[in-house]
């Protein structure tokens, strides 16, 4: 059987679809996106992704039903081998079986993982990690997610729980998280944490100069700070600091050759975030105090998670 042109990733976020078709050296030939829009529904969803994913596979110049496998990364709690969501905290998902439900769509057989696990199998093959045995990636946005790779392979765990950074318990706030619980990291380490934190700011009389539209962009977080706002300050102070003993943690344990971070939230403000994680992280490991910590922001931008969806798939193949 002959090789594809190309192989099929698609990024299944909160806000947001993002397809890809990739080569075999990982070059995006095509891509695509639309509106999550998850109270419109499982099902709903499922006909947009593959709405989207027919049009990317038409641009790039191959037939979904001829492909080995499609790839898909789920904001959630996955379990690889039977391909079932357990949690998606995000879509207001659990327990769906989304490899035998979009495989029908498709025509084809889907692979799933989890979206960061799938951004660092992209990091790895392509991008920020290549080369690296071992290393763990975190990345936020909407959420706060992480993943392991260890001699060279992303690890799922027994349960698919391996690097759920976000939902590790943490001395910051007492907010509610969307996974049932109080407390978790991702309540102060995301984009969530950070819409919070402000809101909370807003109702104590702190100024603020963010708009009041109910969104939070990151370009208008990042205007926020050039103008000196002093509550989205204290916010990203707040997600820095989090993120830092976060990652002191996994370090303690892993003590891997490199973190990894991504997702919309470091992309656009990494020049600024970044160089506070490192400098908080000697404050929770000593580890950190005798080795400044390798942080490398992610290659691959917005086609990360999509990318890695697509080697799995290709690895399927």
């Amino acid at each position: 059987m002959a090789k594809p042109k190309a192989f099929l990733g698609i990024d299944l976020g909160g806000t947001k679809i993002h397809v890809v078709a990739i080569d075999q050296d990982g070059r995006v030939r095509a891509s695509g996106r639309a509106a999550t829009e998850p109270k419109r529904g499982y099902r709903k969803v499922l006909a947009t992704i593959a709405e989207v994913a027919t049009s990317v596979a038409d641009e790039g110049e191959v037939r979904i039903k001829d492909l080995p496998a499609v790839g898909i990364g789920v904001p959630g709690i996955v379990e690889p081998r039977k391909g079932r969501i357990v949690m998606a905290a995000n879509l207001g998902w659990s327990d769906r079986d989304i490899a035998t439900d979009l495989g029908e769509l498709l025509g084809s057989p889907v692979v799933v993982g989890n979206d960061v696990n799938m951004g660092a199998l992209g990091e790895m093959a392509f991008g920020a990690a290549r080369g690296l045995r071992t290393a763990f990636a975190a990345y936020v946005g909407t959420g706060l997610g992480g993943a392991l790779i260890v001699r060279g392979k992303v690890v799922n765990g027994a349960h698919g729980f391996a690097g759920e950074l976000g939902h590790m318990p943490a001395p910051f706030t007492q907010r509610q998280c969307g996974c049932g619980h109080r407390g978790c990291l991702e309540t102060s380490a995301s984009k969530t944490g950070m819409m919070q934190r402000i809101a909370e700011g807003v109702a104590r009389g702190e100024k603020c100069l963010l708009p009041r539209d109910g969104t939070l962009k990151t370009s208008a977080i990042r205007k926020a700070l050039d103008a000196g706002c002093p509550t989205t300050m204290a916010a990203v102070d707040e997600l820095a600091g989090a993120l830092a003993y976060g990652l002191a943690s996994i370090g303690t344990i892993l003590d891997p050759q490199a973190f990894i971070l991504g997702g919309g939230v470091v992309e656009g403000l990494h020049e600024r975030i970044v160089p506070m994680v490192a400098e908080q992280m000697p404050r929770h490991a000593a580890l950190y105090a005798r080795h400044a910590p390798d942080l490398r922001v992610a290659a691959l931008g917005d086609d990360g998670v999509a990318t890695g969806a697509a080697f799995a798939a290709m690895q399927r193949a």
